[in-house]
């Protein structure tokens, strides 16, 4: 049913939902899974900053570690798995990056933000809105 599932992260824990149903679902239909940390851009990248660029290696060095985590469990699950680490706006970098190579989202209902259950986040409510493959929130 699916070839190609995408899990976005942030790292949080409220993101491992979506992490590891993700997961699952890849095992049971033998896909792989393309995993995204998005640096958000807009936090960051103020001319004030004079160490702009440093900042952005560290988070970097934090994408690549929640990178690793979620590899480490899909190669547990003895799935394949391919991890990236960009920058941008977050919705528009997941909906971008599906567009050009999954068949599905994967995503935790809500992620490092403020908002309590049952609300959803509100980078996957604009996710679930702009995407056109389906949108798993979990």
């Amino acid at each position: 049913m699916y070839d190609r599932i995408l899990i976005p992260t942030d790292g949080s824990n409220a993101a491992e939902k979506g992490v590891e149903h993700g997961i699952e679902l890849a095992s049971r239909y033998d896909a792989v899974v393309d995993t995204l940390y998005v640096i958000d851009e807009r936090l960051y990248n103020t001319p004030a900053l004079s160490s702009t660029e440093a900042i952005f290696e560290k988070l970097e060095a934090d994408g690549e570690t929640a990178m690793d985590l979620v590899a480490e469990r899909a190669a547990e699950a003895g799935v394949e798995v391919a991890t990236h680490v960009v920058r941008g706006l977050p919705h528009e970098r997941i909906v971008e990056f599906a567009d050009e190579h999954d068949d599905l989202i994967v995503m935790g209902k809500r992620g490092r933000g403020d908002v309590s259950p049952p609300h959803i986040g509100s980078v996957t409510d604009r996710v679930f809105r702009t995407a056109s493959v389906p949108v798993f929130p979990v």
